[in-house]
C-alpha cells in the first residue's frame, strides 16, 4: 500500500513539474472559422518611426489548433549623438536592452488579421502601454498591416508604426 502511495505521489509531482514549465499560447479565432491561412511559422519586422524602435515579430500555428505562439522583440532606439560605429559597438556590447514581448491574441476575419502584445513597460513613457495590430494578406504567405501604442500614463503620446510578416515554413 504504501508503494502504491508513493507511485502516485510521483507521478502527481512529475505532473504538476511537467505542467507549470509550459506557457499558455496565444489565443486564435477566425470569424468564418478558417484558420488554415494562418497555419505555419511566420517572420518578420516592425518600424516605428516615431520612437525609433525596431524589431522582428515571429507566431506560429499548428493545424488543428486554436492557439499559436509568439513574440515580438523590441530593439532599442539608437542614441542620435552617437556616431555610427559608436552605435555599432554598443550593439554589440549590449543586446540585453532587448526587450521580448508576447503576442496575447489574433483574430483572423476573411484576409484581416487584428490582434493584441500583452501589456509591457514601455521606456518611452515608463509606463505601461497597450499595443494591438492590424493587417491583411497580401498573398497566401505575406501578411503586412499597422499597430498602435496607447500609453496608460495621461499625457504620454500614442505612436505606432508598421509590421510585415512572411510565411517562412508550412506546418
Amino acid at each position: 500500500m504504501r508503494r502504491a502511495s508513493l507511485l502516485i505521489a510521483a507521478g502527481l509531482i512529475g505532473f504538476t513539474i511537467g505542467c507549470a514549465g509550459k506557457q499558455p499560447g496565444t489565443a486564435v479565432s477566425a470569424s468564418d472559422f478558417d484558420l488554415k491561412p494562418l497555419v505555419g511559422v511566420w517572420r518578420g519586422t516592425y518600424s516605428n518611426p516615431q520612437t525609433g524602435r525596431n524589431g522582428t515579430v515571429g507566431f506560429s500555428l499548428r493545424a488543428g489548433e486554436s492557439f499559436a505562439s509568439g513574440s515580438v522583440v523590441m530593439i532599442p532606439k539608437a542614441d542620435s549623438l552617437l556616431t555610427p560605429e559608436e552605435r555599432e559597438l554598443l550593439a554589440e556590447e549590449s543586446p540585453s536592452g532587448r526587450t521580448v514581448l508576447s503576442i496575447k491574441f489574433i483574430r483572423k476575419e476573411g484576409g484581416n488579421l487584428n490582434g493584441t502584445l500583452n501589456p509591457y513597460r514601455s521606456p518611452d513613457c515608463d509606463c505601461t502601454v497597450n499595443t494591438t495590430f492590424v493587417g491583411t494578406f497580401k498573398d497566401a504567405n505575406t501578411l503586412e498591416g499597422t499597430f498602435s501604442t496607447v500609453p496608460s500614463r495621461a499625457g504620454a503620446a500614442v505612436t505606432g508604426g508598421t509590421w510585415r510578416v512572411i510565411r517562412v515554413k508550412k506546418l
